[in-house]
């Protein structure tokens, strides 16, 4: 079963909009392989398969952007990720993007990446981004396997009876070892979640059984603990037992799961919290970076519902508007936390800041009101996917109002069923929801499903607090929803081959970012 930890895939990492799949994952990627090569990239070639999303898409996602970021070692939020292409050849990296067949892909975000280091060294990476900004390495150097950045990793080669010498070395430090299949190659993969010791890398290299040594760190919390729990029936057994709410189960969990302080944790949380609320209050300005088809609306909206010109308003139509702020800051690049991802990044920062502005609800409940969102997104992570390419919209924006429900059941002081009960029933309302970007760009329809989930939050967990119980519980509708996205047709999962991006409107919409027609 797939691990989980909240502040690594749930709610996280912290990224440049506007798509986790095709940023937070191609930066880690880049990361771990600009490891694993172990020393500075002088070359990189980047291969996407005809009619993958990345194919589509890697361009104007700033997919390329974050690959070579990862690569140089700078950070996802560097001020200066715009310019990550006239940057590379200053730092001696020549790095190329082709769209062409290969035989490992099999997945909507698998890549191909063929690297050589400045002492000639090369490496051949299978990656996938699997959602959410987590990702897989697929294999190394033809070698299948399986890294996903969660912890330090060692990948010994050796010639024809050199791997109960290679067990040996390795043994006192990995927590798991594996031998792979490697030809006439002897193949060793060691992970641990902890750092090797000072003089390992010099022992390994001293060793004459051992020809080639790839190694990296990991590029987010190392998963050092156990988990309390792995579904929401589950936690609801541990939430009863030990008298705690969904969020304070959350929070129990991580901290088992990573092996760190719950005061940590929450320092964590906050700052993601801020991210959020600062995404919300740049986007509701207006003065943000421009985006490709959409000029900001949100100000505008903001000042008419103030004005009494909406027919209802209030908190309902405020969480929607600040929800389609957020967005705006992730449509435009700008900072921001996927929750789960940066499709959805607009739904809870609009709930959060609602809850915290129009209910003066508490900083400390607020954060826990977080926990409870990522609850519910650990369990949807664990049996589905947050990746639209692979089960469409429902998964992203889908899973965002789910989580955004929760979280309002936890400020609202309901128990962790009525919780999943919320969850549940926002699941059910979109279950279906196709991921039909036009032209390919995180703005329509993405920006109104963001503002209408952000608002059915409130509704859902309203009809929860007055007493409806969900005849079908969370975890077996997590299930459906899983089965349902997988049965969806490729053009209908972020591809822009179906669905609005069809639309002749659609498609004859002139890109901003390129008639430069409006300047922000």
């Amino acid at each position: 079963m797939k691990r989980v930890s909240i502040l690594n895939s749930v709610l996280g990492p912290i990224m440049r909009g506007p798509s986790s799949s095709h940023t937070a994952g191609p930066w880690r990627i880049g990361r771990m392989a600009r490891d694993l090569l172990g020393s500075p990239p002088r070359r990189a070639v980047f291969t996407f398969a005809p009619g993958s999303s990345l194919a589509v898409c890697y361009a104007d996602q700033g997919s390329d952007r974050a690959y070579v970021a990862g690569l140089l070692a700078r950070p996802l939020t560097d001020p200066g990720f715009a310019h990550m292409l006239d940057l590379a050849p200053r730092e001696k990296l020549d790095v190329r993007f082709e769209v062409s067949p290969f035989a490992e892909a099999d997945h909507p975000n698998s890549a191909l990446l063929t690297l050589t280091g400045k002492d000639g060294r090369e490496i051949v990476l299978h990656s996938r981004s699997v959602g959410g900004g987590s990702f897989e390495i697929a294999s190394l150097n033809c070698v299948p396997l399986l890294l996903n950045g969660d912890s330090w990793v060692v990948f010994c080669e050796g010639g024809p009876g050199s791997m109960e010498e290679m067990e040996k070395l390795l043994s006192p430090w990995a927590q798991h070892l594996e031998g792979l299949p490697g030809g006439e190659r002897v193949v060793l993969l060691g992970t641990s979640s902890l750092p090797p010791e000072e003089g390992f890398f010099e022992r390994l290299a001293a060793s004459p059984t051992v020809r080639d040594v790839f190694a990296a760190n990991p590029v987010m919390h190392p998963l050092s603990g156990k988990e309390l729990f792995t579904d929401a029936a589950s936690m609801e057994i541990f939430a009863r037992e030990k008298g705690v709410s969904l969020g304070q189960a959350a929070l129990a969990y991580e901290s088992a799961l990573l092996n760190l302080d719950e005061a940590l944790l929450m320092k964590e949380m906050e700052e993601r919290l801020d991210v959020m609320l600062g995404a919300v209050e740049r986007g509701l300005t207006g003065k943000i970076a421009s985006m490709k088809l959409m000029a900001p609306l949100a100000e505008k909206l903001w000042t008419a519902e103030e004005k009494g010109k909406m027919f209802l308003g209030g908190p309902h139509a405020r969480t929607a508007i600040r929800s389609l702020a957020a967005l705006h800051e992730c449509a435009s690049g700008g900072v921001v936390c996927a929750a789960p991802t940066g499709g959805a990044a607009g739904v809870i920062p609009g709930v959060m800041a609602t809850l915290t502005e129009d209910f003066g609800i508490s900083r400390d409940k607020i954060l826990m009101a977080l926990w409870a969102a990522g609850a519910i997104g650990l369990f949807h992570d664990i049996h589905s996917t947050f990746s639209a390419e692979v089960a469409g919209c429902q998964v992203e924006i889908g899973a965002a109002g789910a989580m955004a429900a929760a979280a309002v059941m936890e400020a609202a002081g309901g128990t962790p069923r009525q919780g999943c009960d919320a969850a549940a029933l926002v699941f059910q309302n979109v279950m279906g929801s196709v991921c039909d970007l036009v032209q390919g760009v995180v703005e329509i329809p993405c920006h109104s499903r963001n503002a209408a989930l952000a608002s059915q939050a409130f509704l859902c967990a309203d009809l929860v607090l007055g007493g409806y119980e969900s005849p079908v519980p969370l975890d077996e509708t997590i299930g459906a929803v899983d089965s349902v996205g997988r049965m969806l047709p490729e053009e209908l999962r972020c591809t822009s081959k179906g669905g609005l991006a069809l639309c002749p409107s659609a498609r004859n919409m002139p890109r901003l970012d390129r008639t430069k027609k409006e300047e922000i």
